[in-house]
């Protein structure tokens, strides 16, 4: 998937040569969605995995199905979405 890219360092839209730069995003969409809580996109307010509140309560069992639902309905392909004990997210 293609699209506009932002800079890691400091989340400003990232411009080369004078313009905005479009190139692979999946990565940075998957990122998106799972620091994003419920409502912060207005457009899609269903759209946030609230990872930073699994680490800090019990574990939601369904928190992975969901997570990947979202995921997927953002664009990018994903066959499994999981985390471990330490907090640790994996996505594959």
């Amino acid at each position: 998937m293609k699209g506009l890219v932002t800079d890691i360092a400091t989340g400003d839209l990232l411009v080369e040569k004078g313009g905005a730069v479009i190139a692979d995003n999946e990565v940075q969409v998957v990122e998106n969605v799972l620091l994003a809580t419920r409502g912060d996109f207005k457009e899609h307010p269903l759209v946030g995995a609230e990872t930073r509140q699994q680490l800090s309560g019990e574990k939601d069992v369904m928190w992975p199905t969901q997570t990947k639902k979202m995921i997927k309905e953002c664009g990018v392909e994903v066959r499994k979405v999981s985390m471990a004990d330490d907090g640790t997210v994996t996505i594959e």
